[in-house]
């Protein structure tokens, strides 16, 4: 998003992939909270992102709410991200009139993902993050670091070459 606000050319590619990597982010994280929550979660673990949701829901007793902020937002990433992943070839006979010439790229501002603005991906990350914090505070043991992404380490020692 920052890349789309400070240069403009490119932008919208940068507001398109920003969107779908908060989806990415979502669902990773349903299926951080499914794993350490439902003892059941690697069998269901290719179910639909709004399954994970209704599952983890109902096991924290979490009321969500699709029809109002932060989940109706969650809804609306996941279509932009099925649009945009499973792109169709679609038609269009509509006439504008118009008593002014149209912009140069008035044919490339017709779909909701060629109108992404700065305003969309602020809201979308708001609300992503307020749709975590809730899942996250319904929790028995909520994650202190939530946007941590862990630690990693590894030993590594060094072995004599046998030459």
């Amino acid at each position: 998003m920052d890349h789309a606000k400070a240069y403009e050319e490119g932008s919208l590619l940068q507001l398109q992939a920003s969107a779908v990597f908060c989806a990415f982010t979502f669902e990773a994280y349903l299926n951080h909270v499914g794993y350490e929550e439902v003892q059941y979660w690697d069998e269901i673990e290719k179910i639909s992102y709004r399954s994970k949701l209704k599952v983890i829901s109902a096991h924290l007793g979490v009321k969500i709410d699709e029809s109002r902020r932060p989940f109706q937002t969650i809804i609306e990433l996941f279509r932009l991200r099925d649009k945009l992943a499973h792109g169709r070839t679609l038609l269009f006979n509509e006439v504008d009139e118009t008593s002014t010439l149209p912009s140069h790229d008035s044919s490339w501002r017709i779909m909701s993902w060629e109108k992404l603005e700065t305003e969309d991906l602020e809201r979308y990350l708001a609300d992503l993050d307020a749709a975590v914090e809730t899942i996250n505070s319904a929790r028995k043991s909520p994650d202190q670091l939530l946007w941590n992404q862990g630690e990693r380490s590894r030993r590594v020692r060094a072995v004599k070459s046998g030459r």
